[in-house]
C-alpha cells in the first residue's frame, strides 16, 4: 500500500509540473532576438550561479537535446555541485516542439534526482517548463518570477 501511494504522489508531482507549462500559438520572440538574448535577459533579471554556456557538446551530452530537432537553442546552467540553476530556451522544428520538450523534461527530472540541498531542491519545485509557440522554456532559479518576466518581455 505505502508502495502505491508513493508511486501515485510521484506521478501526481509530475503532472502538476507539466502542468505549469503553457501553450501560447503563434507567439514569436520580438525581432532581432535570439534564444541566446533571452538566455542573457534571464541571467541579467535572476543572476545564477557560475554560469556556463552550453555548446553543441553540452547540449548533446548533458541536455540530451537532438540538435535535428532544432532551429535556434540556448542553454546555461549553474556549473557547481550545489546549484541548480538552468535557463534554456529552445526553439524547436515545426512538428518537435512536443520532443524538444520531452528532452527538456528530461533535464528538470534530473536536476530533482541531483538535488540534495533544500534550497535547491525548493528551486527545482518551483521550476518552469513552458511553450511559447516553437519554443520551449526551462527555468530553474531562486527568483523564478524575475526570471519568467525575462523571458515575457522577449516574446511579442
Amino acid at each position: 500500500m505505502k508502495k502505491l501511494i508513493k508511486s501515485f504522489s510521484v506521478l501526481l508531482v509530475s503532472f502538476a509540473l507539466v502542468g505549469c507549462g503553457s501553450k501560447s500559438a503563434n507567439v514569436e520572440l520580438k525581432e532581432g532576438l535570439t534564444a541566446k538574448d533571452v538566455v542573457a535577459k534571464v541571467e541579467e533579471k535572476a543572476p545564477m550561479q557560475m554560469p556556463q554556456e552550453f555548446d553543441e557538446q553540452m547540449a548533446t551530452d548533458i541536455a540530451k537535446l537532438n540538435l535535428d530537432d532544432v532551429e535556434d537553442y540556448a542553454i546555461t546552467k549553474a556549473m557547481i555541485m550545489n546549484s541548480a540553476d538552468v535557463a534554456a530556451v529552445v526553439e524547436a522544428k515545426e512538428g518537435k516542439v512536443e520532443s524538444v520538450k520531452a528532452t527538456l523534461q528530461g533535464m528538470l527530472d534530473t536536476e530533482k534526482n541531483n538535488a540534495y540541498l533544500p534550497d535547491q531542491k525548493e528551486k527545482i519545485e518551483k521550476a518552469i517548463l513552458t511553450e511559447k509557440g516553437n519554443y520551449v522554456i526551462l527555468l530553474i532559479n531562486a527568483d523564478i518570477k524575475a526570471a519568467e518576466e525575462a523571458v515575457n518581455e522577449c516574446f511579442e
